[in-house]
């Protein structure tokens, strides 16, 4: 064997070495690529597992002192005559409907009927709520009360009744927050009464004995 043919076989020519260069390069990059991409393939086979949101158990007899402690509210609000904390229990979708008047749908005229109601200081309000129901799911509620709104008398001279005695249904519904609103009610005018039974009965218990009759001042 010659020098010539013996120097090729030991020491391959430069192309041939070159290649075997780059073949072991793209081997190591493609085997880095593929362990690097191990952790990203793993997380992206797994399944998310999100913990179903956790559903309040329906409470009736919480609502129903949620409810009562809304209608206390309003009542302490009528007798301060301060209409935003009396029309604070009314939903921005209520619909107030009083006797002899259209159905009030809105906030504003909820809120100028309160204020042309507590802005007169002869006029008394007095409200007995009645009944309360609320639903199973405890996310409705219906309670009932008797509101009377009469003239005060002026000085020495008797009270001249020239108010209306109405029954009032109120449905309300339990907000995001938790808190409960009226979205609506619905007040009916009685027929009228004999008015010395009714200055004899005025803040007396009403039909379960447990409700509190309370007047809104007149200062």
């Amino acid at each position: 064997m010659g020098f010539s043919a013996y120097w090729q076989a030991i020491v391959p020519p430069a192309g041939e070495k070159i290649m075997k260069l780059r073949c072991r390069v793209i081997v190591s990059c493609a085997l880095g690529l593929c362990l690097a991409g191990l952790p990203g393939c793993d997380a992206a086979n797994e399944t998310a597992v999100l913990d179903a949101p956790v559903k309040e158990t329906p409470d009736p007899a919480r609502a129903e002192a949620s409810i009562k402690e809304a209608q206390a509210a309003r009542i302490a609000a009528l007798n301060r005559r301060d209409v935003d904390g009396a029309v604070s229990v009314y939903a921005p979708n209520a619909t107030l409907v009083v006797p002899n008047a259209t159905p009030l749908t809105d906030p504003a005229s909820i809120r100028a009927n309160y204020a042309s109601l507590l802005g007169d200081d002869g006029m008394v309000m007095t409200v007995t709520p009645t009944r309360t129901w609320v639903s199973a799911g405890a996310d409705f509620a219906v309670t009932t009360a008797r509101i009377t709104v009469h003239r005060n008398s002026n000085g020495d001279r008797p009270r001249i009744d020239t108010g209306i005695d109405s029954a009032s249904q109120s449905v309300w519904q339990r907000q995001a927050d938790g808190t409960w609103k009226i979205v609506s009610e619905y007040n009916v005018a009685l027929p009228a009464r004999d008015t010395d039974a009714d200055q004899a009965n005025t803040g007396t218990s009403g039909e379960t004995g447990d409700e509190v009759a309370i007047g809104v001042p007149a200062d």
